[in-house]
């Protein structure tokens, strides 16, 4: 379906990734979800206990329904839904009048460049998988020293929400040290689905879509995480931040900073966070690409074609390219021993899971390329093919001829963590969703200070990595 349809038939009835079935994103892209519809009525009143307690009247109530009943109630939902004829509007951009220079630039700065050491921290996508691995990785690295040093945040899909949340430390008394995790595990699938009395309606007008409109959840990425956040509010004393989408119209990667919107005429300052870290995530297929709106004039005075913006894991699902864009553009015109004299560490946390195939049906297309993506990616960061399960840690080369150097690169990932192990076996097979039970929150915490320890465990007896692990931890987290 082309895009222009897709839009006219998302006015008849509005839908939000909350509702979709876990599965889904697993799923290749070309499957439809009208399949699901028993699955999501079914996951919502009984297989979500996150969302509602043990005791809920609405589970029990569920479960005594007849049957008949209960398809009078469906129908008559289903007939109030298709006649709806308006969704939520968007939001309009913020007026915000403060300087147009925010912390999502591809150049370093001074603050950056003060310590003659480069830091890189990229983050995979994964949904809420990868978004509670990656602040619970935050955190532990923390602890060792090294979080203080990173200078870059690079992040895709489900990464980008600890990533720009660490990003707005101190907006509207965030604290990184006060519920980090807690927070990025917030249910965003809940919030989107609205309370237990509106989600029967809601299931049904969702469940009729082609693809999710994007308003209903960047608006729950709002209400839950952001609260109204621009880049603007991005903390100077934190790292840049650069979120990572794909051109839907190109396949190009759409990196999320000044010198990518600023020759769309659109400024950076007062853009919505919950809006980039939706672009980011929009899984294609399943979400609504975000358009853009090219602000500068087009041909005969016209405005210019607007851009429409996916997933960032289309193009890269780690992040890592984009930290290397970032240093090769630095040593441009300065050598990397003038530069970066005390090293180069680009840290990468991969949500990455293993999926089970028992009934050996081909991989989509879809899911090949985004496979070949990872290993090609954690080829270039120097661990090769038969080992990026198992290595922790490689150097890759940057800059050219002789004013270039070598990079460390320390791959942190969840399939690090053997089936065998049963804290693998639960980590690795977490489904790609927004939103996650509090054991299988807990699981990924576990495994990101395993996978921490060990790391750190190998450095020690390794040289070179004594300058990157001697600095007390700058934010003091606390278990």
């Amino acid at each position: 379906m082309q895009s222009g349809e897709r839009v006219k038939r998302s006015l008849v009835c509005t839908s939000s990734v909350g509702m979709l079935p876990a599965a889904l994103l697993d799923t290749p892209f070309e499957q439809a979800c009208d399949d699901q519809f028993r699955g999501l009525v079914r996951d919502r009143f009984s297989s979500q206990p996150h969302i509602h307690s043990p005791h809920s009247p609405v589970d029990s109530h569920m479960s005594m329904l007849p049957g008949r009943f209960l398809g009078c109630c469906l129908a008559t939902l289903l007939l109030t839904s298709v006649s709806c004829t308006t969704t939520d509007p968007p939001r309009a951009l913020s007026t915000d009048p403060r300087p147009t220079a925010t912390r999502a630039t591809l150049q370093l700065g001074h603050k950056e460049l003060a310590d003659g050491r480069f830091v890189g921290l990229a983050f995979s996508g994964g949904g809420s998988r990868a978004a509670v691995f990656g602040a619970a990785v935050m955190k532990e690295l923390d602890r060792i020293g090294l979080l203080s040093q990173v200078d870059v945040l690079s992040a895709v899909s489900g990464g980008a929400l600890p990533a720009a949340s660490y990003a707005l430390e101190g907006y509207r008394d965030f604290r990184f040290q006060q519920g980090f995790v807690e927070q990025i595990g917030s249910d965003i699938q809940g919030a989107v689905a609205g309370p237990w009395y509106a989600a029967p309606h809601n299931l049904i007008r969702y469940a009729f879509t082609d693809t999710i409109p994007a308003e209903p959840v960047i608006r729950a990425l709002d209400d839950q995480l952001f609260h109204g956040a621009t880049f603007a509010d991005l903390n100077p004393s934190r790292p840049i931040l650069l979120l990572n989408a794909t051109d839907a119209l190109t396949g190009d990667p759409l990196i999320i900073a000044e010198e990518r919107l600023a020759p769309l005429g659109i400024p950076l300052a007062p853009f919505s966070m919950a809006r980039a870290v939706y672009m980011s995530a929009a899984y294609p297929g399943v979400l609504e690409p975000l358009k853009l709106t090219d602000a500068r004039a087009g041909t005969n005075g016209a405005s210019a074609d607007p851009v429409l913006a996916y997933d960032g894991g289309a193009a890269d699902n780690l992040g890592i390219r984009t930290l290397m864009q970032v240093v090769e553009g630095a040593l441009v015109n300065r050598a990397m021993t003038d530069l970066f004299p005390q090293g180069c560490l680009v840290i990468s946390i991969d949500a990455t899971g293993r999926q089970r195939n028992e009934a050996q049906t081909p991989l989509s297309a879809a899911a090949a390329l985004l496979r070949g993506h990872r290993r090609n990616v954690l080829e270039l960061a120097g661990i090769p093919a038969s080992q990026q399960d198992a290595a922790q840690f490689g150097t890759f080369r940057v800059g050219q001829d002789g004013a270039g150097g070598s990079c460390r690169f320390w791959h942190v990932a969840l399939r690090q963590l053997p089936d065998s192990d049963p804290l693998g076996k639960q980590v690795t097979h977490i489904k790609t969703n927004l939103g996650l039970p509090a054991e299988d929150q807990s699981a990924l915490i576990a495994a990101a200070a395993r996978l921490v320890a060990k790391g750190r465990e190998e450095m020690n007896g390794t040289a070179g990595w004594a300058g990157f692990l001697e600095r007390k931890p700058a934010l003091l987290s606390h278990p």
